[in-house]
């Protein structure tokens, strides 16, 4: 019981942030975050043990968000709409040392890439997934990632040049 809280606590925000990004609603995203931890607590005993259980709850939410928009006839529009807000989690100074126009420099790179290039970005890097769970979870192949992540490092990579060289002018 004690550690299904600690993995609630562990994956919750993250999992509502995604199932938001499909459904598009915050109450329909708690929703579907709560019933896959009800799913998993009450099949508990038949559950085997995910390689991976980050890519497992997410893959999870996924096909529960598609099911309950289908089922609500929406999927096609929300799959168009599919987008990602960017919500970074604030670091320890300790752990890393950007001062905060940099960190809202970043910010507001990442909130300008593209809906896909910026989700496939917040999935690797602040959830913690591989380029080969990111393919998989989001149907698409996985240069396709790498291709995505190039392009969103390079415009972070490029807007902190060009934020380091007005600093220092």
């Amino acid at each position: 019981m004690r550690s299904f809280k600690c993995m609630m606590n562990e994956f919750g925000s993250s999992l509502h942030y995604f199932a938001d990004s499909i459904v598009g609603n915050l109450q329909e995203a708690e929703e579907i975050v709560s019933d896959v931890f009800i799913k998993i607590w009450q099949q508990r005993e038949n559950l085997p043990p995910p390689d991976n259980i980050r890519f497992y709850l997410f893959k999870a939410v996924k096909n529960t968000a598609l099911n309950y928009l289908k089922s609500k006839g929406r999927r096609a529009a929300n799959l168009a709409a599919w987008e990602l807000q960017v919500n970074l989690r604030e670091q320890n100074p300790e752990e890393i040392m950007i001062s905060k126009e940099d960190v809202t420099s970043i910010r507001s790179v990442i909130g300008q890439l593209p809906p896909r290039c910026r989700q496939i970005f917040i999935l690797v890097k602040e959830d913690g997934l591989t380029y080969e769970q990111v393919a998989h979870l989001l149907d698409i192949s996985k240069a396709t990632v790498n291709v995505q992540m190039t392009l969103a490092l390079k415009k972070i990579w490029g807007a902190l040049n060009t934020a380091l060289k007005v600093s220092h002018s």
